[in-house]
């Protein structure tokens, strides 16, 4: 897996809409278009088989992502495009 840039700050980040599982390759290349796949734990929730689909669908590849707030979580994140 592939991390690009440096970590963003994501102020209107909203988290409900992250996809946070994906079990198969085949749930990965089902999600559509403009998905936000992604967890707390750098991506490594997911395994190398869904890793590689998600970064064919995507243009920018893994990102990292901090949220304001109290917490002010790190979430590594891909959007898929494809």
């Amino acid at each position: 897996m592939q991390m690009f840039g440096n970590t963003v700050r994501a102020d209107g980040f909203d988290t409900r809409h992250v996809v946070t599982r994906v079990h198969s390759p085949a749930e990965a290349k089902a999600l559509p278009r403009g998905a936000v796949v992604g967890d707390l734990h750098g991506g490594v929730t997911f395994s190398d088989a869904v890793a590689n689909v998600l970064e064919q669908r995507s243009h920018t590849g893994w990102l990292q992502m901090k949220t304001n707030g109290l917490q002010g979580t790190h979430w590594t994140v891909i959007v898929l495009n494809r």
